[in-house]
């Protein structure tokens, strides 16, 4: 199972947010959904507000081998 996920939150209104999450952040906060933005900043929606939320997998990047 994957542990970070590439959120999209996509308002009522039709407005688009993204953010990278883990699955351990909480989903709902004193009754907000909240999303972490790129930029660390994070946003709290009210639940009436939100008309879809997605979560996808991040691909873990594979670690470099060095030659020498």
């Amino acid at each position: 199972m994957q542990d970070i996920y590439q959120i999209t939150l996509t308002t009522q209104t039709g407005e688009t947010f993204t953010g990278k999450m883990s699955r351990r952040q909480p989903e709902l906060v004193n009754g907000f959904v909240p999303l972490a933005t790129e930029t660390g900043e994070w946003l709290y929606f009210a639940p009436a507000d939100v008309k879809r939320v997605q979560f996808t997998p991040v691909q873990e990047e594979a670690p470099e081998l060095k030659t020498e």
